[in-house]
């Protein structure tokens, strides 16, 4: 995938509690086990919510969605609430026809 811009996650805290991870470039199968590598790092704190931003994915393969669902689970382990928080028009389709809307907390 030359054309895609590398793979960033981009952590911050907008508010005490809560932890906002951006997520840009393509989330594929070279890219998808740097996510929730970030737990511990993301959890260092303690449990908080962690907010999504997928709005910055270029491009998401089952690889990536399989790290997505893997980091749904590493936060329900911590005590914490994911929720994504934006995302393209495409990654909201993507999640529709793979029944993953009825697992993630998406925007209204």
């Amino acid at each position: 995938m030359p054309d895609t811009p590398p793979f960033q996650a981009e952590p911050f805290a907008p508010e005490p509690g809560v932890i906002r991870l951006a997520l840009k470039g393509a989330l594929d199968y070279s890219t998808a086990p740097d996510v929730p590598a970030m737990v511990p790092e993301l959890f260092a704190d303690g449990p908080h919510t962690l907010e999504l931003d997928l709005s910055g994915l270029e491009f998401v393969d089952s690889s990536g969605l399989a790290a997505l669902l893997e980091l749904h689970r590493a936060c329900a382990a911590q005590g914490a609430h994911l929720r994504i928080v934006a995302l393209t028009p495409h990654l909201s389709h993507l999640l529709e026809v793979t029944m993953l809307d009825e697992v993630f907390d998406l925007p209204g």
